[in-house]
């Protein structure tokens, strides 16, 4: 029994283990696939987790943006109810009234601080008061007809009629600098302009960033679309891989 065993000696022995080479490549054949659908497996999982939740946090900001955006467009529709509602009143008077046009201030003056009337005969006069000086103004007065539109205050110096919260306004007034805080609109005899509140300047400038600046649906979604992408991806290659491996497990079993 201690004498050396020679497998070249022994042909049966040696016949035997060239039979078993084929099956060892396929059994190691095997243990490979095996092994990369476990990968594959465990990365699809993975990946699915991982689409589902950045889905649903871009779903969460698709609503929030929405939201935004709806709150934008509530406000620009309220600048033309604003002015609309001006402009009609004003059509009855030859001069802007006190009176009405405070009714009108009284309807809005959560948002606003001020709501002037100015002639279109005083146009080209017009001047801002910038750092405590006055310049030039040359107003846009087409830009002005076509509808609601963010200006840098006219000098409510040459306004026929300026309320506020308690009435009409004699005093000067320094009007904000705020560069999106005020709008005008014009028609065939007056321009009308209002000015919102500081307090609600934060909301103004949200909604002027939503509508200008906010992301597309496509930049809210387009993270979630490509890890689907990378997802069906992974997955095709498993189902692949598994009908590949099939035919030689059903040979082995």
């Amino acid at each position: 029994m201690r004498e050396k065993f020679d497998v070249n000696e022994q042909p049966d022995v040696q016949a035997r283990i060239e039979q078993k080479k084929p099956f060892q490549k396929v059994a190691h054949y095997i243990d490979v696939q095996k092994g990369f659908m476990t990968f594959l497996r465990r990365s699809l999982w993975i990946s699915i987790i991982v689409t589902v939740g950045f889905f649903i946090h871009s779903l969460i900001m698709f609503i929030d943006i929405n939201h935004d955006r709806q709150e934008a467009r509530e406000i620009e529709e309220q600048k033309g109810s604003i002015l609309e509602d001006t402009f009609e009143v004003l059509e009855t008077q030859k001069e802007p009234d006190e009176t009405t046009l405070q009714s009108v201030f009284q309807k809005y003056n959560e948002e606003l601080q001020y709501l002037a009337v100015f002639s279109i005969d005083d146009v080209e006069d017009f001047t801002l008061l910038q750092d405590g000086k006055t310049e030039p103004y040359p107003i846009d007065y087409t830009r002005l007809e076509k509808g609601p539109t963010t200006i840098y205050p006219i000098n409510y110096a040459h306004a026929a009629l300026v309320v506020g919260k308690n009435g009409k306004i004699t005093e000067s007034i320094i009007p904000n600098d705020y560069d999106i805080g005020t709008v005008a609109m014009a028609d065939d005899q007056w321009i009308v302009q209002f000015e919102y509140q500081d307090s609600y300047l934060e909301t103004i400038e949200k909604a002027h960033q939503n509508k200008y600046y906010g992301p597309t649906t496509w930049t809210v979604f387009q993270l979630p679309l490509v890890l689907f992408v990378v997802t069906a991806f992974i997955f095709g290659n498993w189902l692949i891989q598994k009908r590949n491996s099939k035919p030689v497990e059903n040979i082995l079993d």
